[in-house]
């Protein structure tokens, strides 16, 4: 049988690549007060590390997506650095003639490199604004990454990105 180019046209790829680069944030314990070396207030909220994502996947009219994507995440806090590999679920409903709402969430695993042999679960979930013509676009996130360090509670973070989508 043979396809004819026409059938599957270049613009209507059903698969998509995906770059994000984010800053996980932290509260700043000083936030308000006057630093005593600056004579600046300090800000709310404080860098905490690096992270840098790639994913491939599959989708529909850019509208619902499913892919596979890996990473790496640096806490600097913690002294973490963590290599999250999870599927995901996106879903990007055009809200104007060249703007979309994008939220996508993630399941999968994250294994620390840093040493410490800690591995567990990794969630995630992210809402953003998109620009449907050059793909760049900008984002929350929360994740977890299911294994403690040294408290109790599971190590997690909170941060502002940007990513860039090729449909």
């Amino acid at each position: 049988m043979e396809v004819r180019p026409e059938l599957f046209p270049e613009d209507d790829k059903p698969f998509y690549k995906k770059f994000e680069l984010s800053a996980p944030l932290r509260a700043n314990q000083y936030a308000g007060e006057v630093n005593p070396y600056t004579g600046e207030n300090e800000p709310w909220f404080l860098l905490d590390g690096l992270s840098a994502r790639a994913g491939i996947g599959t989708h529909y009219d850019k509208w619902i997506g499913v892919g596979m994507n890996i990473g790496i995440d640096w806490k600097a806090n913690k002294g973490l650095v963590v290599a999250p590999v999870f599927g995901s679920l996106r879903l990007s409903p055009r809200v104007g003639e060249d703007t979309r709402i994008t939220t996508e969430i993630g399941y999968g695993r994250s294994l620390s490199l840093t040493g410490d042999k800690l591995s567990g679960y990794f969630k995630k979930m992210s809402l953003g604004i998109e620009d449907n013509e050059s793909g760049i676009g900008l984002y929350i996130e929360l994740c977890q990454y299911g294994f403690s360090k040294v408290t109790p509670e599971r190590i997690g973070s909170f941060s502002i990105g940007l990513n860039y989508i090729m449909f």
